[in-house]
């Protein structure tokens, strides 16, 4: 990826841990603008100073992807700092509460794990594209689990989103 995305403006949601943080130091590190988009405060703050320390761009946008305003405005902030969003990855995700099965699983967790894994791609989507299309393209990559393609025992809610 050497170069592919210098001076790319790149939005990555779920940044503040795991295959986000991951994902958001590679672009940094290739010379892309960073935006984090993360509802943990500390783990998002924690990665734009990773990768201000190697020597890239990147700004933090507390957000909860799974409500429309804030998915938006995500959106808007990369903009209005940036000028544009070449990159968006949508990686924000949550497993929930892990039960022994369906009976076990509550309507507060299942609705927690679908507005966030399923309900916040759509909303990061819904405001990327527009932004890409009217600047004439981009690339959008949304992560799933291989738990939609064999199961996980008690992940009620978390594989359901995966079903075909």
């Amino acid at each position: 990826m050497a170069g592919r995305v210098s001076g790319k403006v790149a939005l990555i949601t779920g940044g503040g841990s795991g295959i986000g943080r991951a994902t958001a130091i590679v672009f940094g590190r290739e010379g892309a603008k960073v935006a984090i988009a993360d509802y943990n405060r500390d783990g998002g703050e924690q990665t734009v100073r990773m990768i201000k320390d190697a020597g890239g761009q990147a700004l933090f946008i507390e957000a909860n992807v799974a409500i429309a305003k804030q998915a938006e405005a995500m959106i808007a902030k990369t903009i209005e700092t940036y000028g544009r969003l070449d990159c968006a990855f949508n990686n924000a995700g949550i497993e929930g509460h892990v039960g022994s099965n369906i009976a076990d699983c509550s309507e507060e967790n299942w609705g927690r794990i679908i507005a966030v894994n399923l309900t916040g791609v759509f909303l990061c989507m819904k405001y990327e594209i527009p932004q890409m299309l009217k600047q004439g393209g981009g690339s959008i990559v949304n992560t799933a689990s291989a738990a939609g393609l064999i199961g996980l025992p008690g992940g009620t809610a978390y594989v359901a989103e995966f079903e075909k």
